[in-house]
C-alpha cells in the first residue's frame, strides 16, 4: 500500500463489550472506539455451509498504523460490518496494518 489516496473509505472501529444480563450470563455488543481511513479489497472464498457449497466473502482491509485494531474487533463501513480475524504488518515497517476480515450479515 503506497498511495495515500487508496485509503478512501471512512471506517468505524468497534470493540466488543460484555454486559451482565442479570441471569448469570452476558450480552455481547460493540462500541465505537475510533474512526479510520482504509482501503477495502474483497476476496472470495469457497466454503461448505450446512452441507451445501457456498461462498463466504473475505476482505483485506488496510489502515494506517498505529491503529489499535485487534482480532475480535469489528470495522463498519456504512451498514456493512467486517469482523477482524487477523491483523498483520505487511511490509514490517509499521506504516500500515492489514486486517483479514469476513463480512457479517445482519
Amino acid at each position: 500500500m503506497s498511495a495515500i489516496g487508496a485509503l478512501r473509505h471512512r471506517l468505524v472501529q468497534e470493540t466488543p463489550v460484555e454486559t451482565p444480563d442479570g441471569l448469570g450470563g452476558v450480552t455481547r455488543g460493540f462500541i465505537a472506539v475510533d474512526a479510520l481511513w482504509g482501503a477495502v479489497a474483497t476476496r472470495g472464498a469457497a466454503a461448505e455451509i450446512a452441507d451445501r457449497p457456498g461462498a463466504i466473502l473475505a476482505h483485506a482491509i488496510t489502515v494506517r498504523a498505529p491503529a489499535t485494531v485487534q482480532p475480535g474487533d469489528r470495522l463498519r463501513l456504512g451498514a456493512r460490518r467486517y469482523l477482524v480475524e487477523a491483523v498483520s504488518d505487511p511490509d514490517g515497517r509499521g506504516r500500515f496494518l492489514t486486517c483479514d476480515c469476513r463480512e457479517e450479515t445482519p
